[in-house]
């Protein structure tokens, strides 16, 4: 599948959607344990951390179809973090500044997947 690097870790998105998973999971050790919040939470862990796992997977399949499919369940799954985190500023407002830094470091984490995706469809064609 042409210029990989070496290992998924050295990929920028992974690299940044690991960081995502550890900002969202030290702010949930400063939030209050209230039924609605503890809900999102899982969820947003769920969905973060899916975004991180579904690049390691899919980069170790080396398929030129499996790849990107699994890219494309990462995007899936970043776009669901980011409503999580949406719901959860509404809800926790006292840490508001803390979770639109994660926010725009997960959009981050979007675009690099949409232009991957894209790249990679269009040298397979």
């Amino acid at each position: 599948m042409g210029n990989l690097p070496k290992t998924y870790k050295d990929l920028i998105f992974w690299q940044k959607s690991f960081e995502t998973s550890v900002l969202i999971i030290n702010l949930a050790k400063k939030l209050s344990r209230d039924l609605g919040t503890k809900i999102i939470l899982s969820q947003l862990f769920r969905s973060s951390m899916s975004v991180t796992a579904n690049i390691s997977e899919g980069y170790g399949r080396f398929g030129v179809k499996e790849f990107p499919r699994y890219l494309q369940v990462s995007l899936g799954s970043a776009n669901e973090t980011e409503c999580w985190l949406l719901l959860l500023k509404e809800c926790q407002p006292k840490y508001s500044n803390e979770i639109e830094a994660i926010i725009e470091k997960n959009k981050e984490v979007i675009k690099m997947l949409a232009a991957s995706i894209k790249t990679i469809r269009n040298k397979v064609k």
